[in-house]
């Protein structure tokens, strides 16, 4: 028997599949369907990739190498994200020019990613540093600043001094550079954007309907963060100035009892006074140090200043003091709001902390699903109490249940006029006299009324009532007697808390109390009735919102707005390796873009590439270079000497991969039309960003006719990391991360990784590196290598109608698992099935002779072909060993049938206690005596009983046997 010796097989296929160019794509063959799937764009951001990185690329991979398997016409590109601070950095740490750089590291990038056995088209490889591709990035610009989505303003962004470049606001964290770690500060500079903002509502709305990740989704909805509200004038009280909030909140104008400015907001000067502007000057500098990102996190402590000045409340007149606090960004809204403690939380949190007032003006809004008002019944409205009692001894509650009708409740009463208003005394005295408890002590009202609505069946009346909760805490067990009326309706019952649910309880404010249990702090930021809203009380909310708006109208006050949280997108980057933006500034025609025929704007060759200081790039000392002529009138003028933002080049490089050598036009479109959008698309990072921008350059070409659809990816998969061994994330900086090549090296080859990387957990999470991992896939595959082995040198082999039909069993299940968990992206429950596969069939091949026989050799080949796109060097050398010429690579997918999928078999699940100990495989027929019997002697179980005598054995049939010991 030939053993396995994966480095020998991996190399002698590596060389096989380039000679015959096994994976180039015919981008005009239309004969089969197309499959277009890839990972998001190599970056090279170093010497090489880590195994976290080849996680990320197999995905992909294995979905293209399973579309060309079953004949599809399918594409897996190779690119490189070439340009930006990463490789310009790695060339400063090491000396180089960032093209040297790039270049030399790009040779291990390539030997690793061949190494592990991916199926690129390698013929089609492009780099977005190169200048055939960059002409087309700079032409899309030049597209953009013709349609007016293209401009320059001066503006305050975030500034490294270390990598002496701005940086976007996702690239300051802690208010510190992404890359260097350093602290960044603020600076007015003119810079370029181009305007997503411009397709922000096109994106939000198209964005439920696409088939991604759905932790993406809502990351891409947040970060557009469309708000839908209104802008209230508020005047400020001694002067003729006007401050403008926006409020997402109309509905709780009456509510607000402070107005709060971002740092930045240029009335902040205006509004100090003598005694407090040394305080706001020190807390405006100190905001200035952090990130959007970090004043936007829910958790931080709220901080702020008063001004010294107070705002007048256009809707009631009061005066209400106005604070700076950076929870406000300046960029949201009016960079000013109207702050509601009672229904905000990052408000409430701010009120409490410094002493500010809490008007509560929504009141929470409740019909009983259970028992919801009936039509034609009068209608009662009154003021109610919940007394909720609480037992610190048996950590129960006090309860009452209906004797006539299904009902359990806290105890529940009107507010009688005996009682004064005093919700607490009328609280107590329900107690007493419907439970008899009359030793208990006040613990908290419950937060403000909430509004109930449901038929009182047992007074065949609808009520509405007004009702606050009230805790009380249980004293002792002394009681009154119950009245002879009382207990004919009710008897009182103590309940836990988990026997209070929604299920068991008559109660619609039920949630609204137990959390206000927990959390004496609750804020409530839903919808509701208003109160305390002069003319708008008992209005709906939802109602409410339009009806404010439409009074703030009329009095030219307000008026109704929408805002995003997205900024446009800026572009700009004061640094030598990117691609040049094809401006030139003239005096007198302004900016002016490069004609498209002269394009591309090359990236001149400096010795001197490194960040200058001030704010421009190294680009601003190659005189001959910035020295131009205008495009439009001939006079001497000067190049913009910003580069591109990286994401730039890498927002369409999924469109220039089916066209990666036009030097007409970007790409063909019909092409594209034919091939786009890509079917299958995953990465582990920039979930927001790298999305977004190409979303929008895709809807912008999408406009313009140059693509057939609006978005760029159709299936979009975020993937989690592969974490270092001790849980922490892999950074070349922290020097924790694994090179393929050395575990490849040292015996176990590619495709034990490559297994592994998709059997460790499932692709949305996180998973730190087992170094007895891959040995274990290595096991398994020298599993299939003998299986396969033993195959080949059997000759042939008869078996009963029985036998076969046990083994095509096995592998047409098997055939329909992993074809459904390869489509659905559960990528570790497919090898778990193969694993599974591969055992029965170690085990038939004792009951039966392996050999050559239909049975046999379907479920050899059927196992290669499912195992081929995760281990795809093992699998093409057995499939060539049992005497194919052609590759299993390509149109070789098993197909099942169904009529193998049924059984005469039945899995058992043994249980002891509740938890799994045994499962058990048993013919359909077996009864109920024999299956509890052969439960009760499998070696797991009798070690879990412990000698002891079983309870009870319960079976469900077909299902489980549950043994139950009494410990």
């Amino acid at each position: 028997m030939k053993r396995y010796n994966p480095i020998e097989i991996e190399k002698k296929w590596q060389q096989t599949w380039d000679e015959n160019q096994t994976y180039k794509v015919d981008f005009n063959d239309h004969t089969k369907p197309k499959y277009y799937g890839m990972s998001m764009l190599a970056g090279i951001t170093g010497a090489g990739i880590h195994i976290g990185h080849g996680r990320t690329y197999q995905f992909s991979d294995i979905k293209v190498r399973a579309k060309r398997q079953q004949g599809y016409n399918a594409y897996h590109p190779i690119g490189w994200d070439s340009f930006g601070l990463p490789v310009e950095n790695y060339a400063i740490k090491i000396g180089k020019k960032p093209r040297v750089a790039h270049d030399e590291a790009l040779v291990n990038f390539k030997n690793q990613l061949k190494r592990l056995g991916y199926s690129n088209d390698w013929s089609k490889e492009i780099s977005t540093a190169d200048p055939s591709y960059y002409r087309w990035t700079q032409w899309i610009f030049n597209q953009l600043f013709e349609h007016g989505l293209a401009y320059q303003k001066q503006s305050p962004q975030w500034w490294c001094e270390t990598d002496q470049t701005v940086l976007a606001n996702e690239q300051v964290e802690g208010g510190k550079c992404w890359r260097c770690g350093n602290q960044v500060v603020k600076k007015n500079l003119k810079q370029w954007f181009f305007k997503i903002t411009e397709y922000a509502d096109e994106m939000l709305e198209a964005t439920d309907d696409l088939n991604w990740t759905p932790m993406v989704k809502t990351m891409q909805k947040n970060w557009i963060g469309r708000s839908v509200g209104a802008e209230v004038e508020f005047k400020i009280d001694g002067s003729d100035q006007i401050m403008t909030v926006f409020t997402t909140r109309p509905d709780t104008l009456f509510g607000a009892t402070f107005v709060a400015l971002a740092p930045e907001n240029e009335l902040v000067k205006q509004l100090v006074n003598s005694d407090t502007k040394q305080a706001v000057d020190a807390y405006v500098d100190e905001a200035a140090r952090k990130s959007e990102i970090e004043r936007m996190n829910e958790s931080r402590e709220k901080t702020g200043v008063f001004t010294g000045s107070y705002a007048i409340n256009p809707v009631n007149g009061e005066k209400l003091p106005i604070w700076v606090a950076d929870y406000v960004l300046a960029g949201y809204g009016t960079g000013a709001l109207m702050a509601v403690p009672a229904h905000d939380e990052r408000d409430y949190a701010f009120a409490c902390k410094y002493n500010i007032s809490i008007k509560n003006v929504i009141m929470p809004h409740r019909i009983d699903a259970n028992n919801p008002p009936v039509e034609g019944k009068e209608q009662i409205v009154r003021d109610a109490v919940h007394g909720i009692v609480y037992d610190a001894k048996t950590d129960k509650y006090l309860c009452v249940r209906w004797k006539k009708f299904p009902w359990t409740a806290f105890i529940v009463g009107g507010v009688e006029s005996e009682d004064n208003g005093d919700i607490v005394a009328a609280a107590a005295r329900e107690i007493r006299e419907e439970t008899g408890y009359k030793n208990i002590k006040l613990v908290r009202v419950l937060g403000d009324k909430v509004v109930s609505e449901y038929y009182a069946a047992h007074k065949n009346i609808n009520r509405k009532a007004f009702v606050n909760a009230i805790l009380f805490e249980l004293v002792d067990q002394e009681r009154d007697e119950i009245s002879v009326e009382e207990q004919a309706i009710q008897e009182a019952v103590w309940l836990s808390r988990s026997e209070i649910t929604k299920d068991t309880m008559t109660c619609a404010e039920l949630d609204l109390w137990l959390d206000r249990i927990d959390n004496e702090d609750t804020v409530y930021t839903g919808e509701g009735i208003l109160t305390n809203s002069g003319t708008f009380d008992g209005m709906a909310s939802s109602d409410a919102r339009e009806e404010i708006v439409a009074w703030l109208e009329q009095e030219k006050t307000g008026r109704s707005k929408t805002t995003y949280k997205m900024r446009d997108w800026l572009i700009s980057r004061q640094r030598y390796w990117g691609a040049p933006i094809p401006i030139i500034h003239c005096d007198d025609c302004g900016a002016v873009p490069v004609p498209d025929d002269q394009l591309p704007v090359i990236l001149p060759d400096l010795d001197d590439f490194k960040p200058h200081g001030g704010a421009t790039s190294a680009l601003a000392s190659a005189t001959d270079w910035v020295n131009a002529t205008c495009p439009k009138c001939g006079k001497p003028a000067k190049r913009e000497t910003d580069t591109m933002d990286g994401y730039a080049c890498s927002s369409w490089y999924f469109l220039r991969y089916l066209d990666p050598f036009n030097d007409q036009q970007a790409w063909d479109p019909k092409v594209i039309e034919h091939w786009g959008p890509v079917d299958f698309y995953n990465g582990a990072d920039h979930a927001v960003a790298h999305l977004l921008y190409s979303r929008f350059w895709m809807r912008f070409f999408y406009k313009l006719g140059l693509v057939s659809t609006p978005e760029p990816f159709k299936r979009m998969m975020y993937n989690a990391y592969i974490m270092a061994p001790d849980g922490s994330k892999m950074s070349k900086s922290k020097g924790n991360t694994i090179d393929p090549l050395e575990i490849m090296d040292s015996g176990y080859g590619a495709d034990s990784l490559r297994v592994y990387e998709m059997f460790v957990a499932p692709y949305d999470l996180e998973a730190p590196w087992d170094t007895r991992g891959v040995p274990g896939t290595y096991r398994f595959l020298n599993r299939v290598w003998t299986l396969g082995q033993e195959y080949i040198e059997a000759g042939e082999v008869e078996l009963d109608n029985s036998a076969e039909r046990e083994i095509l069993a096995i592998a047409h299940q098997t055939v329909k698992k992993v074809s459904g968990d390869i489509n659905d992206d559960k990528f570790n429950t497919a090898v778990s099935a193969m694993m599974e596969a591969v055992n029965n069939y170690y085990k038939l091949k004792v009951k039966y002779s392996i050999g050559k026989n239909q049975a046999w050799t379907f479920a050899i080949e059927s196992l290669l072909q499912l195992l081929a796109p995760f281990a795809p060097h093992i699998t093409e050398e057995l499939w060539s060993q049992i005497g194919h010429i052609d590759t299993i690579h390509v149109d070789h997918w098993p197909t099942w049938d169904d009529q193998y999928l049924q059984t005469d078999n039945m899995t058992i699940i043994v249980q002891v206690n509740g938890k799994l100990r045994a499962k058990l495989e048993l013919d359909k027929n077996t009864n109920a005596d024999q299956v509890k019997q052969m439960a009760l002697s499998q070696d797991n179980v009798v070690k879990f009983i412990e000698g002891k005598q079983p309870s009870k054995v319960i079976y469900v049939p077909g299902k489980l046997v549950n043994i139950v010991v009494t410990t």
